[in-house]
């Protein structure tokens, strides 16, 4: 059976070290204009908020959600930021541990023989509908250094190496932390 194409961005797993899963807080500048879903990789900013990261950048982590104060004075919690949104006392959640490991799926096709190389991701806008991004690793992977780094295939049924594949991954060009790939 071939994989099915569901982007679904990235997936907190597992802790490589067995440690618990947690999203620490950060913040989101008010009016920022990019929409971030939840599953999206974001970067530190140079004024210190988060922004959504694009192929090549060093990644901070995976968005998980947000909460803020909104323009009408209501405290909000959002699975996603929608681009300028004007609020107060913003607070977002960002898988930040450079030791999660996430599932995320293919681009293209990859293989067993994939395990250890590193590739960027590919970014997209994030479904509406189910609020969760819509990114994937490229299927262009190598031994130089790259934002993720592919250590399996992950364990969810009707997957298999190929197109579309869903795998492991950690994120390699980390912003508390950096390696090269095999």
């Amino acid at each position: 059976m071939a994989n099915v194409n569901a982007p679904k961005g990235a997936v907190p797993l597992r802790h490589m070290l067995g440690g618990v899963i947690r999203a620490n807080t950060h913040t989101i500048a008010s009016g920022y204009a990019t929409r971030i879903g939840r599953g999206d990789f974001v970067k530190m900013h140079s004024d210190g908020t988060i922004v959504r990261a694009a192929a090549t950048e060093v990644i901070l982590g995976v968005f998980k959600g947000c909460k803020y104060t909104n323009s009408v004075g209501e405290p909000t919690w959002s699975d996603v930021w929608i681009a300028s949104t004007v609020a107060t006392d913003i607070e977002a959640y960002v898988y930040d541990d450079p030791y999660i490991v996430f599932g995320i799926q293919a681009d293209g096709t990859l293989a067993a023989t994939d395990i250890g190389a590193c590739a960027d991701i590919v970014v997209a806008n994030y479904d509406i509908t189910t609020k969760t991004s819509q990114c994937e690793i490229s299927a262009s992977v190598g031994a130089s250094t790259a934002q993720l780094k592919i250590i399996g295939l992950e364990r969810v049924p009707n997957n298999a190496w190929g197109a579309n594949v869903d795998v492991e991954v950690l994120i390699n060009e980390h912003f508390f932390k950096q390696e090269a790939g095999i």
